[in-house]
């Protein structure tokens, strides 16, 4: 009878911990289908930051030709967002969503805000 409450303890932990790691990625995919979308630097229409639902985006500038891809991670509760690079650099932001409009601080959060519109 021990052995017996030994197992079924063990079958109840796993089954716990398989069911709170999928809610943990219905908030993960929660947060990233929130910032999804094409977004234009409010006075800068030429710089644009693409998110996908996936974690993968890209940032365009077009006077330059630019379009560097990266992956990101975007936690609403924290109000952050991690950015890595192409080249491997990383890159810490503090973001407000309301709507669609969208602000980044840099990582002091103080210092300037880009604003940014999804259409």
């Amino acid at each position: 009878m021990k052995k017996l409450k030994s197992i079924l303890f063990v079958i109840f932990v796993a089954a716990l911990a398989v069911n709170i790691a999928a809610c943990k990625d219905d908030k993960d995919s929660a947060s990233s289908s929130k910032i999804a979308g094409t977004w234009y630097c409010e006075g800068f229409s030429d710089e644009v930051m693409v998110f996908n639902a996936d974690g993968t985006g890209a940032y365009i500038y077009a006077p330059g030709g630019i379009n560097d891809p990266f992956t990101f991670s975007y936690d609403e509760k924290a109000g952050t967002l991690n950015i890595l690079w192409s080249d491997g650099s990383v890159e810490t932001d503090y973001i407000t969503i309301d709507g669609n409009r969208m602000y980044l601080y840099d990582e002091d959060g103080i210092a300037f805000a880009d604003i940014y519109v999804r259409n």
